[in-house]
């Protein structure tokens, strides 16, 4: 299974909260758009400015997300990507929510890769799944031969 990856399931599966997703790290391929990094990076900070999570956590999490950044491949926010989030969709998903479903249409118009969507953002899901893109959420078995998923030693 390849999956696309966006920064509410990373956020969750590193910070253990909300349910956890058991086939994470049990896909053939990852995939995500270079705003990964940006949108986990953001979410931490703000979680610091509040007093969510102390210094010695926000420096712990960035760590955890620079590891998942390089362990997926980032696709990068083209002119192709922008041209595709300006068109019309069957849902008003917004402009993250937009990029991140063009950026899944480019990976599969122009290099012929079709992921399922792992995200806990209901409003993309909607729109994804209006699109033809199926949940992997929902998935009822994990790719075969795949890895193990984080173990508890990977939570904030």
């Amino acid at each position: 299974m390849n999956v696309y990856l966006d920064a509410t399931i990373v956020l969750r599966q590193l910070l253990g909260t909300g349910d956890s997703w058991e086939w994470w790290g049990k896909w053939d391929k990852a995939y995500a758009s270079m705003l990964l990094r940006t949108e986990c990076s953001q979410a931490a900070n703000r979680m610091r400015a509040s007093g969510a999570i102390n210094d010695a956590q926000r420096a712990r999490l960035g760590t955890w997300i620079e590891t998942v950044c390089s362990s997926v491949t980032l696709i990068p926010v083209t002119e192709g990507v922008l041209r595709r989030a300006a068109e019309p969709l069957p849902t008003a998903p917004g402009l993250l929510r937009s990029l991140h479903l063009a950026t899944m249409l480019e990976l599969q118009a122009a290099h012929g890769v079709t992921c399922v969507l792992a995200t806990g953002d209901e409003a993309l899901m909607c729109a994804a799944e209006s699109l033809g893109f199926e949940n992997a959420l929902a998935a009822s078995a994990p790719a075969s031969g795949a890895e193990e998923g984080p173990s508890e030693e990977n939570k904030a």
